[in-house]
């Protein structure tokens, strides 16, 4: 006589796993629109070929900028460590803002967006 097996959570285990693999897929989108945006900071703050143009970068914000992951790869903060950098980014009363930070974000969203899109699809 044969014996007989029931399986039991198959579909929670399924589902499960699905959400887990999306889970991923959304971190190595996060991961790559993380570089993307610190990439396109960093070349908008060149002096020659970025907006960097009226003679007073040095590459300090440049050397300065830097992107971490956090929250379990849920995040990709971007920082830029200098003590001027909302100066070159908003301006002064003296000097024209030359921002880099929020042209590189706003590029950075559109791929990012259709990215997340692309996973529900």
């Amino acid at each position: 006589m044969g014996s007989r097996i029931t399986w039991r959570g198959d579909k929670e285990l399924a589902a499960a796993l699905h959400k887990k693999a999306q889970m991923s897929a959304v971190k190595n989108v996060v991961k790559k629109s993380g570089a993307q945006m610190s990439d396109l900071t960093k070349t908008f703050m060149q002096p020659t070929g970025g907006v960097y143009t009226k003679g007073y970068a040095k590459g300090n914000n440049q050397r300065s900028t830097n992107v971490e992951i956090i929250d379990n790869g849920m995040t990709a903060k971007q920082t830029t460590n200098s003590d001027h950098i909302g100066y070159t980014e908003y301006g002064t009363r003296f000097m024209q803002a030359e921002p880099a930070i929020k042209p590189a974000f706003d590029r950075t969203k559109i791929n990012f967006k259709n990215d997340l899109n692309n996973l529900v699809k």
